[in-house]
């Protein structure tokens, strides 16, 4: 992890605005679907292709999902204009439905695909493929920032993803305004995050509208109080370097519990999707929200600077310095774009997918101002970072340590234990005690 870490610390935190068309994209009002059709030898410098259509399963609903794809879809139409992709959106459901695919043979060219257990899956299955002397060979692998082999290499050393995005990180974003007109103190311990709550509750204001529905984020909410006691989080859990027996581990969740207890969450909030949590944060009605680093470009469009990030509250006032600099996220297991070994047109979806994967780092970092991308990007910087970019760009280098996102390393009985128990914890509707001993039964402790 310390070598993984370092690589990241050294990546530079810049940003720039260019496209391969226009530079003033919208999301579109349905899935890019047609990328164009076959080409004459004059369009495509003398080389004649045959037609050829790829089915993609991607997410695409979001302005972090939707604007990139239609990006690497204008692209694509310019560079491989006699490929089609037909475009079957991605459901946040951690995997379930493109199990179903590889079940009923029915699977997409190229997919999203992460999760240690469900690349396992695949791999036994025959579904994917090792693509590591293919993206030698096309010269994609010497693309791969240093920073992102973690989601390049799978834990049996082959490569069956295509990455990117890079270094995810979660942030704790706040609405500076609303605490200020509130008189409420923005808070730097979990007590004071406990009676901030409850001021902000009791005036009728909701605090932190996590979209509790999607279990990764209700684990990333309580990694991040893990990591005020011990900063390897949830991936302890993973490793097996710690014992959820650790007391860290029962304090987090008894912290979760009282600030679930203070009014931090809305009621409901085990039923509170993304698109219903980002629309109270966009519209101001909200004093705080969680999610990662891909969060600043929308959030800075709709509250200016009005928002800000800081760093997860401390246990106590003595660990602020020491804590704040224990980051969730950082680490990462396999993660990116897969490509089916059943695909009738393999070679052409190994291509397209590793255009793909270029094409989306490159829109983030050229157009967003993502802090650090998969693929290197040559394109010149010509936007100024947003205040929040740049303050994390900052912090990068003084980072102590850091987790994988939503506790995924490995162990999916784990992770969907430890959803549905923080999920409980959320919704009041289980102890910290009880929670505790949910995670030993499956961890045999």
């Amino acid at each position: 992890m310390k070598k993984a870490l370092a690589l990241m610390l050294a990546l530079a935190m810049i940003f720039s605005l260019a496209a391969c068309g226009s530079t003033d994209q919208q999301p579109s009002d349905a899935p890019a679907q047609d990328t164009g059709a076959a080409q004459t030898s004059e369009a495509t410098g003398g080389d004649e292709h045959e037609p050829v259509t790829l089915r993609i399963y991607v997410r695409y609903s979001d302005d972090d999902t939707i604007l990139p794809y239609d990006y690497a879809v204008e692209c694509l139409k310019e560079d491989m204009p006699w490929v089609t992709l037909e475009l079957d959106a991605m459901p946040a459901d951690d995997g379930v439905k493109l199990k179903s695919m590889v079940a009923t043979g029915d699977l997409p060219d190229i997919f999203s695909l992460q999760g240690t257990d469900l690349i396992n899956s695949m791999v036994q299955a025959g579904a994917v493929k090792d693509l590591t002397a293919d993206i030698e060979e096309n010269g994609f692998f010497d693309k791969v920032q240093p920073a992102a082999y973690s989601k390049l290499y799978h834990t049996d050393g082959k490569i069956y993803t295509l990455p990117y995005t890079s270094t995810e990180v979660a942030l704790l974003f706040v609405n500076k305004a609303i605490f200020e007109e509130n008189g409420v103190a923005i808070p730097t311990t979990i007590d004071e995050w406990v009676t901030a709550s409850e001021e902000l509750t009791a005036k009728g204001i909701t605090v932190l509208p996590i979209f509790g529905k999607e279990q990764w984020i209700c684990n990333t909410f309580y990694d991040a109080l893990v990591t005020r006691y011990i900063p390897e989080g949830l991936t302890g859990l993973q490793q097996g370097t710690t014992s959820i027996r650790d007391e860290g581990y029962l304090k987090a969740a008894q912290d979760l519990e009282r600030l679930a207890a203070a009014g931090a969450f809305p009621a409901g909030v085990t039923t509170l999707n993304y698109e219903q949590a980002t629309n109270l944060w966009y519209n101001g009605e909200a004093a705080m929200f969680l999610n990662g680093q891909w969060e600043i470009t929308p959030t800075v469009e709709y509250l200016g600077d009005k928002a800000d990030w800081i760093p997860i509250p401390a246990a106590t006032a003595e660990d602020v310095e020491t804590s704040q600099y224990a980051f969730v996220g950082g680490s990462g297991t396999a993660a990116g774009l897969g490509v089916s070994a059943w695909s009738e047109n393999y070679d052409v979806a190994v291509e397209v997918a590793c255009y793909l994967a270029e094409k989306y780092a490159e829109y983030n970092y050229t157009q967003r101002g993502a802090a650090t991308v998969a693929v290197q990007c040559d394109k010149p910087v010509e936007v100024e970072p947003p205040a929040m970019m740049a303050k994390l760009g900052e912090w990068m280098p003084k980072i102590t340590s850091t987790t994988v996102l939503a506790g995924s390393g490995g162990n999916m009985e784990l992770y969907t234990v430890l959803g549905e128990g923080t999920q409980s914890l959320l919704a009041g509707v289980m102890t910290p005690e009880e929670f505790i001993e949910s995670i030993a039964l499956v961890l045999g402790e």
